[in-house]
């Protein structure tokens, strides 16, 4: 079991809970933010090492594909995996991209490989 320590980034409460409930039950340590400026806020305090950001990519104040460029522009060595219920968002994913929705199998096992650091490429049930 890896015992990696995740920021799940989500606008919807919901949506965190259960990610962040089957992340947990997979072995990882979670945290989780509202949205990207949320998130980064928690990444640059330098309080918690987060091995990997799994990112909605609609949110308000900061979206995900902001929160990725600032992630990249801070040379954090952070893979991110983006989520996203638009179906738009897969034309043109801007990296590892989860569709809405998805099975918690599916999440745990695409973490497990970005976490190895293979590739995830966009990816559905």
């Amino acid at each position: 079991m890896m015992d990696r320590r995740i920021l799940v980034v989500d606008d919807s409460p919901d949506v965190r809970r259960i990610v962040a409930w089957a992340l947990r039950e997979a072995g990882h340590s979670v945290l989780e933010a509202e949205d990207g400026a949320v998130a980064l806020q928690i990444l640059e305090s330098g309080k918690a090492d987060i091995d990997l950001v799994l990112t909605d990519i609609k949110m308000p104040r900061m979206d995900g594909v902001e929160l990725g460029r600032r992630i990249v522009e801070g040379n954090r060595r952070v893979p991110v995996l983006y989520m996203s219920g638009d179906p738009g968002a897969a034309d043109n994913p801007p990296a590892a991209l989860l569709r809405k929705p998805f099975s918690m199998s599916l999440l745990v096992g695409v973490v497990a490989r970005l976490l190895l650091g293979s590739p995830a490429g966009s990816v559905t049930d």
